[in-house]
């Protein structure tokens, strides 16, 4: 690397373009743009979607399908950016490098601004009110951006609102003050449009900090909370200390119980060793951990619905069904998280496979590969039918819920995104030991993936009529045969731990 002449006003610091903060405003992007590139795919399922389009005997089926999922790919894409740009934002920096701070925020609200005009057009060329959705796309954008700044914002922001604007949809307070926007709207578009713009682009401003005692609180807050959170899951579970302490054994009180029972009953068997050894490499991603985080919020749900029955007798069949589609995808998801963090989670654990492997009693070659392969395949499918079941049993309760076995319009996405998980289980039986190190972006291609296979589904239901029931059915004979075929040619795989040890060959 040739040297570089220092900058004036930083002295010692090179001068290096790819530097944010040092290097201006095109460092900031290039920085962002690089994380943003790596969600290139995301073009794939546009032009499947598109070309699927084309056989729809409406005419306008091509354009709507382009626009609205060009749309939501470019949500996403905000996701990729802001996630770029948060994570540039650390305390150190912020507090060191001068002029970093306000490049990051001009940079975030430049982005933020024409994502959200993009998108808006998008929506309005398929649905026109271009104006509202580009509003809408404004409000949605910045909750997704507080939410990468503060962690547990994702269930106030994204889970509550499927619980607590059915019932507020219809109150007096409510119409009022959707009448009131929507005249506002009517009378001065642009300077409603422009109002909005505004708020979001100073809310966005706000979300980024500028070091000091706070930063570095909210900052480590946000890692540990990520750790706890996030579908990635791969990093060691943070010490219960601190605020976040209760929630954090609160949503895991299944973990230690675990380990406790695992510790009395420790026998020299390979089945005992086995179980012990998974317990501590899977970390927060074992089914003792996901299993008793699923089961609080699966109480919570069904107490929130016997409330809703209780005091709002009338109205409670209409409130549960606009929820049930979020709290069944929800359920279904939390439940098929360690498929989605397996990989991280396996290669971060990788030295303390290598220290396992010399423990007495634990199987090697062919046979740990059959014992290990059948407790994840036994583990994943034990949660998809707990998560089916779950939701099964939230519909039967539910006044006035369509029966899944019955007709199309029912409320239960979530069976729909279990037809399409099941499948992706297969990948626990793959050749961990050339597991290259995971990337987002492969995160993210699983997820989405499912999510396609979930949208097929929905398109099964609502143009064929096949119910959700037969479709979890067909999914999982067709995973059964595959399971079947793939089990002998696992087998002869080599040893799956130390995970990636011949990943370079």
């Amino acid at each position: 690397m040739s040297a570089a002449s220092p900058r004036p006003g930083l002295p010692g610091l090179p001068r290096s373009p790819g530097l944010p903060g040092v290097g201006g405003h095109m460092a900031v992007l290039r920085t962002t743009g690089r994380k943003v590139g790596r969600v290139w795919w995301l073009a794939l399922p546009v032009l499947a979607l598109t070309a699927l389009a084309t056989t729809s005997a409406r005419p306008d089926a091509v354009a709507g399908t382009f626009c609205v999922s060009a749309a939501i790919a470019l949500f996403l894409t905000w996701w990729a950016a802001g996630s770029a740009l948060m994570g540039l934002n650390d305390p150190i920096s912020a507090h060191l490098m001068p002029g970093q701070l306000r490049r990051l925020r001009e940079c975030a609200v430049s982005v933020f601004l024409a994502l959200a005009v993009a998108i808006g057009a998008l929506m309005g060329l398929a649905f026109g009110h271009t104006l509202v959705f580009i509003m809408v796309a404004a409000v949605g954008m910045l909750a997704f951006a507080a939410c990468l700044r503060w962690p547990m914002l994702w269930i106030p922001f994204w889970v509550l609102p499927w619980l607590v604007m059915p019932p507020l949809r219809d109150q007096p307070l409510t119409l009022s003050l959707l009448d009131m926007l929507w005249a506002w709207h009517q009378r001065q578009p642009l300077t409603q449009t422009s109002a909005i713009l505004l708020a979001c682009a100073a809310g966005l401003w706000q979300l980024f900090q500028a070091g000091g005692a706070t930063h570095d609180r909210s900052w480590r807050q946000a890692q540990r909370m990520r750790q706890v959170m996030s579908l990635h899951g791969g990093a060691k579970a943070p010490s219960p200390t601190g605020p976040w302490a209760p929630l954090t054994r609160l949503f895991q009180w299944g973990h230690p119980l675990w380990r406790e029972h695992l510790l009395r009953t420790a026998r020299p068997t390979a089945a005992s060793v086995t179980a012990r050894a998974d317990l501590a490499v899977l970390r927060g991603l074992h089914w003792s951990a996901t299993g008793s985080t699923t089961a609080l919020l699966f109480a919570m749900f069904l107490l929130a619905e016997f409330a809703l029955i209780a005091i709002w007798p009338e109205k409670a069949g209409r409130v549960i069904r606009s929820a049930m589609p979020g709290l069944s995808i929800g359920l279904i998801s939390a439940m098929l998280s360690p498929l989605f963090g397996l990989a991280s989670t396996l290669h971060q654990t990788r030295r303390e496979q290598a220290l396992l492997t010399l423990v007495p009693g634990l199987p090697r070659g062919e046979a740990m590969n059959s014992r290990l392969a059948m407790r994840w395949m036994r583990h994943f499918v034990l949660a998809w039918c707990a998560g089916v079941l779950m939701i099964l049993l939230m519909a039967a309760l539910a006044p006035g819920v369509t029966s899944p076995f019955g007709t199309p319009d029912h409320p239960m996405l979530g069976l729909h995104f279990a037809a399409a998980a099941l499948p992706a289980g297969l990948l626990v039986w793959r050749d961990w030991s050339r597991q290259s190190p995971p990337t987002g972006a492969r995160v993210a291609m699983l997820t989405f993936s499912v999510l396609i296979g979930m949208g097929a589904c929905v398109a099964a239901t609502n143009f064929w009529g096949f119910s959700p029931i037969w479709l979890v059915a067909g999914s999982a004979a067709l995973t059964a045969l595959v399971t079947a075929w793939r089990w002998h040619a696992m087998r002869r795989l080599p040893a799956f731990w130390p995970v990636g040890r011949h990943a370079g060959e």
